[in-house]
Protein backbone atom coordinates (compact mmCIF):
# COMPACT_ATOMS: atom_id res chain seq x y z
CA UNK A 1 0.00 0.00 0.00
CA UNK A 2 1.33 3.42 -0.90
CA UNK A 3 1.27 6.20 1.63
CA UNK A 4 1.20 9.23 -0.64
CA UNK A 5 -1.14 12.21 -0.81
CA UNK A 6 -1.29 15.35 -2.92
CA UNK A 7 -3.35 18.51 -3.17
CA UNK A 8 -3.32 21.60 -5.40
CA UNK A 9 -3.37 25.03 -3.78
CA UNK A 10 -4.14 28.15 -5.81
CA UNK A 11 -0.98 30.09 -4.86
CA UNK A 12 2.55 30.39 -6.23
CA UNK A 13 5.12 27.77 -5.27
CA UNK A 14 7.27 30.38 -3.48
CA UNK A 15 4.31 31.56 -1.38
CA UNK A 16 3.29 27.97 -0.53
CA UNK A 17 6.80 27.01 0.54
CA UNK A 18 7.04 30.11 2.74
CA UNK A 19 3.63 29.47 4.36
CA UNK A 20 4.49 25.78 4.87
CA UNK A 21 7.42 26.87 7.05
CA UNK A 22 5.26 29.28 9.09
CA UNK A 23 4.20 27.97 12.52
CA UNK A 24 0.72 29.42 11.91
CA UNK A 25 0.18 27.30 8.78
CA UNK A 26 2.53 24.33 9.31
CA UNK A 27 0.65 21.01 9.19
CA UNK A 28 1.33 19.42 12.60
CA UNK A 29 0.85 15.76 11.73
CA UNK A 30 2.90 15.89 8.52
CA UNK A 31 5.71 17.71 10.31
CA UNK A 32 5.79 15.07 13.05
CA UNK A 33 5.78 12.25 10.51
CA UNK A 34 8.94 13.61 8.89
CA UNK A 35 7.42 12.79 5.52
CA UNK A 36 9.02 13.73 2.20
CA UNK A 37 7.21 16.86 1.00
CA UNK A 38 7.69 18.31 -2.49
CA UNK A 39 6.21 21.39 -4.14
CA UNK A 40 5.59 21.44 -7.91
CA UNK A 41 4.05 24.08 -10.16
CA UNK A 42 0.58 22.84 -11.15
CA UNK A 43 -0.09 22.47 -14.89
CA UNK A 44 -1.83 25.35 -16.64
CA UNK A 45 -0.65 27.94 -14.13
CA UNK A 46 -3.21 26.67 -11.58
CA UNK A 47 -1.15 27.06 -8.43
CA UNK A 48 1.11 24.59 -6.66
CA UNK A 49 0.86 20.86 -6.11
CA UNK A 50 1.96 19.64 -2.68
CA UNK A 51 3.04 15.99 -2.62
CA UNK A 52 3.53 14.12 0.66
CA UNK A 53 5.21 10.71 0.73
CA UNK A 54 5.18 8.95 4.09
CA UNK A 55 7.27 6.05 2.78
CA UNK A 56 10.31 8.05 1.72
CA UNK A 57 10.56 10.68 4.42
CA UNK A 58 13.84 9.73 6.04
CA UNK A 59 14.73 7.77 9.16
CA UNK A 60 11.19 7.98 10.58
CA UNK A 61 9.45 7.10 7.32
CA UNK A 62 7.74 4.13 8.93
CA UNK A 63 6.03 6.39 11.49
CA UNK A 64 2.69 5.81 9.78
CA UNK A 65 2.89 2.08 10.51
CA UNK A 66 3.85 2.70 14.13
CA UNK A 67 1.03 5.23 14.65
CA UNK A 68 -1.47 2.82 13.14
CA UNK A 69 -0.33 -0.02 15.39
CA UNK A 70 -0.37 2.08 18.56
CA UNK A 71 -3.52 4.12 18.03
CA UNK A 72 -5.44 2.13 15.46
CA UNK A 73 -5.58 5.26 13.29
CA UNK A 74 -4.20 5.23 9.77
CA UNK A 75 -1.56 7.82 8.91
CA UNK A 76 -2.72 8.58 5.35
CA UNK A 77 -6.15 9.99 6.31
CA UNK A 78 -4.46 12.25 8.88
CA UNK A 79 -2.03 13.50 6.21
CA UNK A 80 -4.97 14.21 3.88
CA UNK A 81 -6.71 16.11 6.69
CA UNK A 82 -3.57 18.22 7.21
CA UNK A 83 -3.35 18.97 3.48
CA UNK A 84 -7.04 19.89 3.28
CA UNK A 85 -6.75 22.23 6.30
CA UNK A 86 -3.60 23.83 4.87
CA UNK A 87 -5.36 24.46 1.53
CA UNK A 88 -8.43 25.94 3.27
CA UNK A 89 -6.30 28.15 5.50
CA UNK A 90 -4.13 29.41 2.61
CA UNK A 91 -6.90 29.98 0.07
CA UNK A 92 -9.64 31.34 2.33
CA UNK A 93 -7.73 32.26 5.53
CA UNK A 94 -10.43 30.29 7.39
CA UNK A 95 -10.92 26.63 8.29
CA UNK A 96 -14.66 25.96 8.04
CA UNK A 97 -16.29 24.56 11.17
CA UNK A 98 -19.82 23.73 12.22
CA UNK A 99 -21.67 23.37 15.50
CA UNK A 100 -21.76 19.61 14.92
CA UNK A 101 -17.98 19.37 14.62
CA UNK A 102 -16.37 22.54 16.01
CA UNK A 103 -12.91 20.98 15.79
CA UNK A 104 -13.37 20.70 12.02
CA UNK A 105 -13.58 17.66 9.82
CA UNK A 106 -11.08 14.96 10.62
CA UNK A 107 -10.52 11.37 9.58
CA UNK A 108 -10.16 10.36 13.21
CA UNK A 109 -13.66 11.64 13.98
CA UNK A 110 -15.09 9.77 10.98
CA UNK A 111 -13.63 6.50 12.21
CA UNK A 112 -15.35 6.98 15.58
CA UNK A 113 -18.79 7.47 14.06
CA UNK A 114 -21.18 4.61 14.34
CA UNK A 115 -23.86 3.76 11.80
CA UNK A 116 -27.40 4.96 12.38
CA UNK A 117 -29.60 2.53 14.26
CA UNK A 118 -33.38 2.26 14.11
CA UNK A 119 -35.20 3.48 17.21
CA UNK A 120 -36.88 0.96 19.48
CA UNK A 121 -40.67 1.17 19.73
CA UNK A 122 -40.44 2.64 23.25
CA UNK A 123 -38.11 5.39 21.95
CA UNK A 124 -40.54 6.16 19.11
CA UNK A 125 -43.33 6.66 21.64
CA UNK A 126 -41.15 9.11 23.59
CA UNK A 127 -40.73 11.34 20.54
CA UNK A 128 -44.43 11.07 19.63
CA UNK A 129 -44.25 8.92 16.50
Amino acid sequence: MTAKAAITVLRSREEIQQLWQSSEYRPKYIEGAEAAVTFVDAPGDRGTEIHVDLEHGGQNAKLGEIVQKLTGAAALPKVKDDLRRFKQHVETRVIPRSEGSPEGESAERKFKQRPAQPLEESELQKVGV
